[in-house]
């Protein structure tokens, strides 16, 4: 009994020493950390919008087809660079060429009348019209004026004839930006200078060819051009056509003496209808012709040289075609725009050279300056530039055309004096 107490005595002392090392081992356990206070999410950072681009700005140019920077011809590369530099030079415009038929249907009249009623919003904001087309798209108020547009440096250059084609009335619609007439070409060979006057023509004893039969029943330029060289006027102070007898019998005479000393062969020019025509009749016989201005310029080497078309007195006479610019927009910013974009297309750096590539005559003495020509060619070239006038309303063209044509055919086969066949021309006007 003794010794059962005497265990349970033991094994209480040595269950306490367990139970106090165990309690020794084990780590205490810390308290816990205080959680922070709540707090407000940060709002998403706002994505920076992109800075914006530069504007760019459309302006757009109908060219005709015979200008057209994209043909493989001399001079439509230069055009396009220089279209293209335009661009580069403004970076905030873009150039857009639209090329479209020079005349007739589907041409570019055609189509600023067909566009301003069903599309307006497709009109360019400069357009290139022949001097033809220019009154009848004018009248039709299909272009603004621009008295008052163009640089004063470059209007003071222009030559004379190239301000009147530029014009419809009193307001003027149009820049002419490269001229197209008739001159005279020669053989060097046979003649040391051309000649300026009747009596020089008529002194050279030299074949000359002009086209006599016209075209459709109208006089050819040519005696519209001696007409008017011998001081006759074809339209009255109203503006209406008319003849004057006296400046005509001098014409018909004029051409009844060629005759007779052998310089018009009758039979040659009154089959001959066209300057291409005389100038083909030319290159074969040599002698002296009419010529249109490009077909010379860019054929002439080496065949022939150039010399106004001789007149009555000497003084230099032409009647000059072209191309003209205009503006269609009616909106301030794109007008001074495409006002800019006309006067590059002028500027003499550039201007010459492109004019003499394409064989079409310059409307400015700078850019006549450009070409790369002899200075005799040049002097030839500046008389006969500036003695130009516009090309002849076809008003006057329409009626006055085939009265001259019947004058003609009367003389050169003899069945009526100068006299009697201008007397008739006349009164038929009346």
């Amino acid at each position: 009994m003794r010794n059962e107490r005497r265990h349970r005595a033991w094994w209480g002392v040595f269950s306490g020493l367990v139970l106090l090392l165990l309690t020794a081992c084990v780590a205490p356990t810390p308290s816990p950390a205080p959680s922070p206070p709540p707090t407000e999410p940060l709002p998403s950072p706002t994505p920076t919008p992109p800075l914006p681009g530069p504007l760019i700005t459309t302006l757009t140019i109908w060219l005709p087809e015979d200008l057209s920077p994209y043909r493989d011809e001399a001079g439509a590369d230069l055009l396009a660079g220089r279209l293209a530099d335009f661009g580069a030079a403004h970076p905030d415009l873009q150039v857009q060429v639209v090329v479209k038929k020079s005349r007739g249907r589907g041409g570019v009249l055609d189509f600023l009348r067909t566009a301003s009623v069903a599309a307006p919003s497709v009109l360019p904001d400069l357009v290139v019209l022949d001097e033809a087309d220019l009154p009848v798209a004018a009248q039709a108020g299909l272009l603004q004026p621009i008295d008052g547009r163009i640089p004063p440096d470059l209007e003071a250059d222009l030559f004379p004839f190239a301000i009147g084609l530029g014009r419809v009335g009193e307001a003027t619609f149009g820049l002419p930006l490269a001229a197209e007439l008739q001159h005279l070409a020669y053989s060097p060979a046979l003649l040391p200078s051309p000649p300026v006057s009747w009596t020089d023509v008529l002194s050279t004893g030299l074949p000359l060819c002009f086209p006599a039969a016209g075209e459709n029943g109208v006089a050819d330029d040519f005696t519209f051009i001696q007409y008017l060289g011998a001081g006759g006027r074809l339209t009255d102070e109203g503006g209406k056509p008319m003849l004057e007898e006296g400046p005509l019998t001098a014409v018909l005479d004029f051409y009844a003496q060629a005759t007779a000393a052998g310089v018009i062969s009758p039979p040659v020019v009154l089959s001959t209808g066209t300057d291409e025509e005389c100038w083909a009749h030319f290159r074969r016989q040599g002698g002296m012709t009419v010529v249109g201005s490009r077909r010379f310029w860019t054929e002439w080497e080496g065949v022939a040289e150039p010399g106004p078309i001789p007149t009555r007195d000497g003084r230099p006479v032409a009647l000059a075609e072209g191309w003209i610019l205009a503006l269609v927009t009616t909106s301030p910013e794109q007008q001074q725009r495409a006002m800019a974009l006309a006067a590059w297309l002028m500027d003499p750096a550039w201007y010459g050279t492109w004019t003499q590539s394409t064989g079409y005559l310059p409307v400015t003495r700078s850019g006549l300056a450009g070409w790369t020509v002899s200075e005799e060619r040049r002097e030839v070239l500046t008389a006969v530039l500036a003695g130009a006038r516009p090309a002849l309303p076809r008003s006057v063209r329409e009626q006055v055309g085939p009265l001259l044509q019947s004058a003609i055919e009367a003389v050169l086969q003899g069945r009526q004096s100068p006299a009697e066949a201008a007397a008739r021309a006349v009164q038929s006007l009346r």
